[in-house]
Order: structure tokens, then sequence, then C-alpha cells
């Protein structure tokens, strides 16, 4: 059977299981049309050998990595898996990450994000810089997740001011520096690594983030968030268009909002919000103007866990105009999961959290899924 009919067939079943309790719609992804050059690439896997790379950033609801995780897995299992992407060591900045990937470290280590600190040091497209001091050093492992091999011939290290090399790794490794930053060949396959700074003069190595790849064709799928960012906060990363083009993006997908309109005041201000998301795209499009852009909007939300969102639905009305405006792609996530008060029966089910703000694991896979496949509808009519 074609191989796009099997697609299809996958995108017409779209969660069943969950559709009548919490009446989730099939919302497809609008100015589709603009994602062609990303569902191009997508096509030229087989025949071009080639790699993908999908960026998707965001809050809290990306950092955890649970929606991100099921993108990229049903993504590879139907494109092809290059690698496991971006990771970053968030334990040594005291908050947490993606499952299949566990860091740890040693020694005197600080840290800035977006949200704090943020003027002290530098910061890329996740948000986060790790600076390494004195003893310092870090190590991960990463886990086979739905079957997806996630071992690792190449390491690109985001570092600044100075090398991370292996303390120890299996088999041989040569190393280069690539823009700037550090990058490791292995020749042979690695699932686990200790790492520590290789300081230049006095200054202190920092990392801003890791790309894991096996050197194979396929997609790369690399989520970054910051827990509790605003699109406004995310705009002080200094380095962000230079990483953007560094991990060579055909796709970028942003999924902010839901603390931009967290506020039962009358602070909601709808062209700041748009004109932050004005800047982000341009931002994105600085480097790489070809890039296809797809904007998801926050979900369903309380605030203080007892008040529907006041300004959500005015700030999802804002970003389908911008879209618009700006002629980049936008899925409906609030719309697709029932609108306002669906967050309500996605508790209720067993989806979303006693906050009315987060998810559980099987709420974000849900979404995960429902992305996946808001995606694969645009993909067989381009």
């Amino acid at each position: 059977m074609n191989k796009l009919v099997l697609i299809f067939l996958c995108v017409v079943s779209i969660s069943f299981r969950y559709h009548q309790q919490i009446s989730i719609q099939q919302t497809d992804i609008q100015n589709v049309e603009t994602l062609e050059p990303f569902y191009a690439q997508l096509r030229a896997i087989p025949t071009d050998s080639n790699t993908v790379s999908i960026v998707h950033i965001g809050d809290s609801h990306i950092q955890s990595d649970f929606l991100t995780g099921m993108v990229r897995n049903k993504m590879q299992t139907t494109f092809g898996n290059a690698g496991r992407g971006f990771v970053f060591p968030y334990r040594i900045a005291h908050t947490g990450g993606a499952l299949d990937v566990k860091f740890d470290h040693s020694g005197e280590w600080s840290y800035c994000t977006v949200k704090n600190n943020y003027s002290t040091c530098n910061l890329g497209v996740s948000g986060f810089s790790a600076i390494s001091g004195m003893g310092s050093d870090f190590r991960f492992r990463v886990r086979t997740w739905d079957s997806v091999d996630r071992s690792f011939t190449k390491l690109k290290i985001l570092d600044k001011s100075g090398d991370f090399l292996p303390k120890e790794c299996t088999g041989n490794y040569i190393h280069d520096k690539e823009n700037e930053h550090t990058t490791i060949y292995f020749d042979i396959a690695q699932d686990s690594i200790e790492l520590a700074p290789f300081n230049e003069g006095s200054s202190l190595a920092e990392i801003q983030g890791l790309v894991l790849e096996n050197e194979q064709p396929g997609v790369l799928y690399h989520a970054m968030g910051v827990n509790g960012s605003t699109v406004s906060q995310y705009l002080r990363s200094t380095g962000f268009e230079e990483q953007i083009n560094e991990l060579n993006a055909s796709l970028v997908i942003i999924s902010f909002g839901t603390n931009d309109c967290y506020t039962r005041s009358s602070r909601y201000c709808s062209n700041c919000v748009k004109e932050n998301y004005r800047t982000l795209i341009k931002r994105i499009r600085a480097q790489n103007p070809d890039v296809s852009i797809l904007i998801a909007t926050p979900p369903d939300h309380y605030v203080y866990r007892k008040y529907p969102s006041k300004y959500l639905g005015a700030l999802v009305n804002d970003l389908l105009i911008l879209a618009a405006e700006e002629n980049v792609a936008i899925w409906n996530l609030y719309e697709a999961m029932g609108g306002k008060n669906s967050i309500v029966k996605w508790r209720d089910n067993g989806l979303a959290g006693r906050d009315l703000i987060h998810f559980t694991i099987s709420g974000y896979e849900l979404q995960g899924e429902m992305l996946y496949e808001a995606l694969m509808r645009g993909y067989s009519l381009n």
C-alpha cells in the first residue's frame, strides 16, 4: 500500500477513545500552504537521504517534552530517525526536562534563563545557559523511547568561551569547531557520555544545549521550552537567530500564549502580544527567510483554578489575525481541544492537572497525536 495512503488512514483515525468524552475536534492547520517547503523536504528524504530539522519552542507545555516527544516519535517512525535532537541539562538550572535523557552533574555550576539573570550571560534558542565553575562536569544517558533508538554518533555542543570534551566514552572520537561550537564525532554509537569544560584562558565555559544525531536520514525534532515564560521574555535571547540558523530549521513551531494572557485584571494588551509574536517571527526569519513557521495557539486553561481565562479567546483571535498578516501557518489547539472550559472535561477524564493549566502525561501525549495528525493532513493535501 502506498505510504501516503497509510498516513491518511492513520490521520482519519484520530484518538476516538477520547472523542466523545472531551469533544475534541479535528482542526486543520490554517494557511497550510505556507508549509509546502517543509513538506517538500519531507518527501525528498528517501531519495536525497537528507535530514529535516524541526524546532519547537514554547513554555512549560513544551519544556516537559511529553507533547513534543509524541510528535517526535511519530514523525521519526513515518519519515526516519535522524537522532534525538536538542537536549539541555535542566537539573543544573534546578528544573525538569524530558524523561528520555537523564542528566547528572558535579562541581560548581551557575545558570541563567530568559526569566532570571538574563543580562549576565549568553542565551540561545533554549532560553537557558549553564556556566561551569570549579571542578564542574556533567553526564547524561539517553533511553530508547517507544522503540525509537536514541544513541548518537555526532554530538554538537552549543558552547561559549571554551570547549566541552568527553571524559569518558566508548570507542574513539574526533572533535572540531563548527560555527564556534564544539562538534564531536564518534566511531561507535553512544548512549551515555561524561563531559567536562576546557576553558580558554580565564573565561568560564557556558553551555546552551546539545544536539544528538545519528548521521542517518530522517527527522530531527528539537524541543525547548522555559517554564512560565512569555514571548516578550523569550525575546531576551541574544543568540536566538544564530542558533535557529545553526539548527538548520525547516519548520519552526511556536507554542506560547498561556502566560501572555494569564491574568484576571485588565493588563492584557492585545497589540503588545501581537507585536511580540511579530518580532519573534521576524527574528526566526532573519537568517533563513524561507523557513516554514507554524503557530500553535495555547490550550484552554483557568486562572487560580477557579476562573476561566478572561483573555484567552482574544489572544487566540489575535494570533489568527497575525498569522494571516505574516503569512504563517496556525493550528488552533484551543479549538481542537474543545474551546472554552474544555480543560475541565480534560481534567475529569484524567488528561489535565488539578491546576487547570497543565496536563497529565496522557493529556500531553494526546495533544501530540493531534498536532502530528494535523501536520499529516496538511502533508496529504500538498
